[in-house]
């Protein structure tokens, strides 16, 4: 989710050849994703990785041996601003926040 487009959620995949701005990406416009909470979910197996919000499918990039998607990972949230991506900030701005009610993990 980048701030200068409000209801547009991004799912991206970084590996190599698909680093930095040439990420696996897809995007699906969600109204209310600053206002409301969402249900965000990845569905990765041996076959794909998928991600969902509130069940709407957003990306999927098959899966097979020659990627990264098959060994131990770990999650990361944060706010990242500026750059590429985000573009200039508002030099009136003074903060943000990222409201994160709850994470389950499955296998």
């Amino acid at each position: 989710h980048v701030g200068k487009n409000q209801n547009v959620i991004l799912s991206t995949l970084h590996y190599p050849g698909h680093s930095g701005g040439q990420g696996n990406t897809g995007s699906k416009t969600i109204p209310n994703v600053s206002t409301e909470f969402h249900v965000y979910k990845a569905v990765w197996s041996p076959a794909s990785v998928t991600t969902f919000v509130d069940d709407v499918q957003i990306h999927s990039v098959p899966n097979d041996g020659t990627l990264p998607f098959n060994s131990d990972f770990f999650l990361i949230l944060n706010v990242a601003m500026g750059g590429n991506l985000g573009g200039n900030i508002d030099p009136a701005f003074t903060q943000s926040s990222m409201e994160v009610d709850y994470i389950r993990v499955y296998q």
